[in-house]
């Protein structure tokens, strides 16, 4: 193992990755129709385009441009598919080990968009009936128990 693992900070990283879940689920959900649409933008028939004479050496060739652009389309689309294909390999398995409640607590706390932290905790507290330095304790608990299943460590 590298050193640099001990410089790490395993919590914000587990962190940065609860908040990109959502992220990377819509990159696989939409991953199919991206790649259709940029095909069918590839091979789509382009208007005839009449500013220049016929037998003009212009070296701007409109078909050959939408082609490479859409190689390229369709090269971002393969990497960040199979990055988030990488994600969910090694995310899933550890979101699924905690329970239900640790679930709730980091949905809560981190995954809900447009929500701060207090927001999330105020929701622990309504749910459970607790005060907030125990809502904020179960949030911690939950946090640590998900950093140590995706890195082995939580410090």
């Amino acid at each position: 193992m590298s050193i640099m693992w001990n410089y790490l900070d395993k919590r914000r990283a587990t962190i940065a990755a609860l908040k990109d879940y959502d992220g990377m689920k819509f990159i696989i959900d939409s991953y199919q129709d991206d790649l259709k649409l940029t095909k069918e933008q590839m091979v789509g028939v382009s208007s005839p385009q009449y500013d220049f004479p016929p037998g003009n050496s212009n070296k701007e060739n409109p078909t050959e441009h939408r082609l490479i652009h859409g190689i390229n389309q369709v090269t971002k689309l393969n990497e960040r598919y199979q990055q988030a294909r990488l994600y969910f390999k090694w995310f899933e398995p550890a979101w699924k080990e905690l329970s239900n409640d640790e679930r709730f607590v980091l949905d809560a706390c981190y995954r809900t968009s447009n929500q701060s932290m207090n927001e999330g905790l105020a929701l622990l507290m309504d749910k459970y009936f607790i005060a907030k330095t125990t809502a904020y304790n179960r949030k911690n608990q939950a946090l640590d128990h998900l950093t140590l299943l995706l890195y082995g460590a939580h410090h």
